[in-house]
């Protein structure tokens, strides 16, 4: 009895959606539910992005861009890192209404002419 342990885990789901280089706004990656927490969000390039200054990318909410991933390259085919663009301290608890969760296309310098991402969040709803 002493010894039991409580399970405090939930169901982990994931989002997922694709931007590409012609999106010129923010792309909706899908909706989490109030009180979630983010496990982790994967920025899979499949084409490089090649603007000639910049290509970034922001994952956010409605009213903050950046609220959940800062200006992230996305100038090379791959997985992102964003171990350093990530604002963690956003993952841990959406808040108490449901999160519409986007990602943003940002370039510089002549105009992108290729370029295609797939954005997955993955989160854990709030345990019942």
């Amino acid at each position: 009895m002493g010894n039991q342990v409580t399970n405090i885990g939930g169901v982990l789901s994931a989002v997922t959606n694709t931007v590409a280089y012609t999106d010129s706004s923010a792309v909706t990656i899908g909706t989490i539910p109030a009180n979630a927490q983010i496990v982790d969000i994967n920025i899979d390039v499949t084409t490089a992005f090649n603007a000639a200054t910049t290509n970034t990318v922001t994952v956010g909410k409605s009213g903050s861009a950046a609220a959940f991933v800062a200006s992230t390259s996305v100038g090379s085919a791959g997985r992102a890192n964003i171990a350093t663009t990530g604002v963690y301290s956003a993952w841990a608890d959406t808040g108490a209404a449901e999160v519409a969760v986007t990602a943003t296309y940002g370039q510089t310098g002549t105009a992108a002419t290729a370029g295609a991402m797939r954005v997955t969040v993955v989160y854990r709803s709030p345990a019942p």
